[in-house]
């Protein structure tokens, strides 16, 4: 039990760091801000040859792509069921918010699966309406 306080708060610690530094600009990306992000990873660079700026572009895009491909896997494999509804002014700090609460709140889900723990928080963080909710059933 020791190790899962630990491991919360470095989660807490390490997602307050993160939504600091993410605090400016975190929204979805568009086009231009994809082809910036994500240069360095299509030229084949490796995180070696790149400075402290570009290999923050690089992690950012690879965590965009493996996040958003991910998705897709995630809602083929949940179907309706896998829906949530964030606010359109959410940011990616609100998402990590929301797993470190879930997580913090459910320690016994610790080991589980990334995409499940995911699910589970942004379902608890942003439900769906009811009506957004029927139309998704039918």
């Amino acid at each position: 039990m020791r190790m899962r306080s630990l491991l919360c708060a470095s989660l807490t610690a390490l997602l307050t760091v993160q939504g600091i530094h993410a605090a400016a600009g975190d929204g979805d990306p568009n086009g231009l801000e994809l082809l910036e992000r994500c240069h360095g990873v299509q030229a084949g660079l490796s995180p070696e040859e790149l400075d402290a700026d570009q290999s923050w572009h690089y992690a950012y895009c690879l965590g965009y792509l493996v996040g958003f491909v991910s998705g897709f896997a995630a809602r083929d494999a949940t179907g309706t069921g896998g829906r949530f509804c964030p606010p359109t002014e959410a940011r990616i700090a609100d998402f990590a918010r929301a797993i470190n609460t879930w997580l913090v709140g459910n320690p016994d889900k610790l080991e589980s699966m990334g995409a499940a723990v995911a699910l589970a928080a942004f379902q608890a963080k942003f439900p769906c309406p009811d009506d957004v909710r029927q139309r998704s059933d039918q």
